[in-house]
């Protein structure tokens, strides 16, 4: 069965958004790896950009300093499920087993290396070095995987609808993070002065002993 039938057939939610943008540079250039237009590994591409974005919203409620960036990660690991149960959802109506959704030829492996090393070196952190690091590694992860999605769509136009929502949380979570990333800490209000003693009766204590 075509992946269009199983769309089709509302298995895939409703669009939420129109154009895409420019498509993907070369595929070799591609950091998510060579040019496919299999709907496994289309779906594959997907379900491990959403896994990562579950995974560094796990790791920001465990490390995360400040009480934004837990609140953030909650918000950010709770979008991704959701979209991923979608994926798997698809996947299981097409034919695909679980198992191929993982890592398949034509992957670039050195970035998927980098991927993996970044998020090892975030999980050690804790507090506001974590916070700091985190912002960055999410930024990095979700232009990547923006990227990827406007790939995909051109690949395979029954996913349209699929790759539309994600792009919206894309959208909505890269937002955050910058005002997150940007916003200037709160300041302790400056005490106001203590008023002047009137004249002649300072130290008015003192001098009656």
């Amino acid at each position: 069965m075509r992946i269009a039938q199983i769309a089709a057939a509302g298995l895939v939610a409703a669009a939420v958004g129109g154009g895409w943008g420019p498509s993907a540079a070369g595929a070799a250039e591609a950091p998510w790896g060579s040019d496919v237009t299999e709907p496994a590994t289309l779906l594959g591409r997907l379900h491990r950009a959403a896994m990562h974005e579950v995974q560094l919203g796990d790791l920001a409620q465990q490390s995360a300093g400040a009480p934004e960036v837990r609140q953030y990660g909650a918000d950010l690991a709770s979008d991704f499920r959701g979209v991923d149960q979608r994926i798997r959802s698809l996947a299981s109506g097409l034919g695909i087993a679980e198992s191929r959704l993982q890592v398949s030829r034509g992957e670039n492996v050195v970035a998927m290396r980098q991927q993996n090393d970044a998020y090892s070196r975030l999980a050690g952190e804790h507090g506001p070095t974590f916070d700091r690091d985190f912002w960055v590694t999410v930024a990095d992860a979700q232009v990547r995987e923006s990227d990827l999605l406007a790939a995909t769509a051109t690949r395979e136009p029954a996913l349209t609808d699929l790759v539309t929502e994600m792009s919206r949380l894309y959208d909505r979570s890269s937002r955050r993070a910058l005002e997150a990333a940007t916003a200037k800490p709160a300041q302790a209000p400056t005490p106001a002065p203590a008023p002047a003693a009137a004249p002649g009766t300072a130290d008015t204590d003192e001098q009656s002993d």
